[in-house]
């Protein structure tokens, strides 16, 4: 890769990443004047975010198409993946809930509790197994697909768009922790606005990057698997409704220590870590990234507040020789 290919890449980022931010951050400050998230949905609106951000760069800066080339895998093709994914997301939140029933069997509602509550929903049949296994299906296949644009909010960007490009600069190692990071770093003005971790802003934010990173790599590893950016779309949708299915309806304290428990928690975050390494070891990640500079970005993107990147390569590009 030449020193143009990769000032296009950082460029890229740049318009991407600053513009993201500055826009989820701002979105959080509004609903911390607001009074929280209970009088504002700033996390629904914030999916949203960095998906328009890279489309309107699309459109207005680099002057190509969301559709070429499979450049943000918007296509209908993997199949299979659009059912094995969601499993695999249902498999591994139940793993996170179900261990801590070995050490304590408390920890969730007995089966009359289980049939009150899921009865409640409307869709029950009598039995609380059959009753959880109707509340699951739904959550986990229907509702991903009935919510796929929020969905597509995140991954388009993060899977789509932001590691194709790292990839191809740092290698997969060293774009995984980069790219979990700024995930991570991303839903940092809702962790302090009280979501997924309440009352522990500080800490939560490192258990977030340290959840994301894996995480980053098992969706990433699904839309390399699929080539469909709606893939990890859904798996990431059946990995939200089933933890809130867990919440809900299977636990017996729905206020659980979230710093321990559930996906986001410790006991999480170790077994996406497990099933992380395992996945990075089955890939050829540089091989499976089809995504390839638009020389022609450097003459179509707005330069004024990017200037400072291509010196940049021009002053490494003459030391380097």
């Amino acid at each position: 890769m030449n020193n143009q290919e990769i000032t296009i890449i950082k460029r890229e980022l740049v318009w991407f990443l600053i513009p993201t931010f500055i826009i989820t951050y701002g979105l959080a400050a509004f609903a911390y004047s607001k009074g929280g998230l209970e009088h504002f949905p700033v996390m629904v609106i914030m999916m949203y975010v960095p998906a328009l951000v890279v489309i309107l760069n699309y459109l207005l800066n680099f002057k190509r198409s969301v559709l070429k080339n499979n450049d943000l895998g918007l296509r209908f093709v993997g199949m299979k993946y659009w059912v094995i994914a969601p499993l695999l997301l249902l498999a591994i939140i139940a793993s996170t809930y179900i261990i801590p029933f070995f050490f304590n069997t408390d920890f969730f509602k007995d089966s009359q509790e289980i049939l009150f509550a899921t009865e409640k929903t409307g869709l029950g049949v009598g039995h609380w197994f059959l009753n959880l296994l109707i509340i699951f299906g739904i959550n986990t296949f229907i509702a991903p697909i009935l919510n796929i644009l929020m969905l597509l909010g995140e991954e388009l960007a993060w899977r789509g768009f932001l590691f194709p490009r790292l990839l191809t600069l740092f290698g997969a190692k060293r774009s995984f922790i980069i790219g979990g990071t700024i995930w991570a770093l991303w839903h940092t003005g809702g962790i302090m606005l009280g979501w997924n971790y309440p009352d522990h802003p500080l800490f939560g934010n490192i258990l977030m990057i340290l959840f994301c990173i894996p995480m980053g790599l098992i969706f990433q590893y699904l839309y390399f698997k699929s080539k469909s950016i709606f893939v990890p779309a859904l798996a990431h949708g059946a990995m939200n409704w089933t933890a809130g299915n867990f919440i809900m309806f299977v636990l017996a304290d729905p206020d659980y220590n979230k710093l321990i428990y559930g996906p986001t928690g410790i006991i999480g975050i170790i077994i996406f870590w497990i099933i992380a390494i395992t996945l990075f070891r089955k890939m050829d990640w540089e091989k499976e990234n089809t995504f390839l500079p638009n020389v022609s970005t450097a003459q179509n993107m707005p330069v004024n507040t990017l200037d400072k990147v291509v010196h940049n390569e021009k002053s490494e590009a003459r030391y380097s020789q």
